[in-house]
């Protein structure tokens, strides 16, 4: 009688499914993300990625208006001519890769 309780009671275990279900979306959400030891930076890149491929408007930042102030906007392209290492915000943002060089890439 023994056998058959252990039997019966390894096939259930088994034959469970598992509780701790884990969707896409939970695994994109910036909670998860953040939890797992992922920066704010690879964050915003998920969800850029994510906006791009559901065809979704990603709202910009007050960063946005504060960097389009005239004032703002050519001490800024001042300082990218010094330092090209400066960040212009235009990582992953809606742009169309060109192939061939232009005058612009100088």
């Amino acid at each position: 009688m023994n056998k058959y309780l252990l039997i019966l009671g390894l096939t259930a275990l088994i034959a469970l499914p598992a509780c701790a279900e884990l969707t896409v979306n939970d695994a994109m959400s910036e909670e998860y993300l953040l939890n797992h030891g992922y920066s704010k930076a690879t964050v915003r890149v998920v969800e850029k990625s994510r906006a791009q491929i559901n065809g979704e408007p990603l709202p910009e930042g007050i960063e946005k208006e504060y960097y389009n102030q005239p004032i703002v906007k050519y001490v800024r392209r001042f300082f990218m001519y010094i330092d090209p290492a400066l960040d212009d915000h235009k990582y992953m943002n809606d742009h169309s890769i060109n192939m061939t060089s232009r005058y612009d890439d100088l």
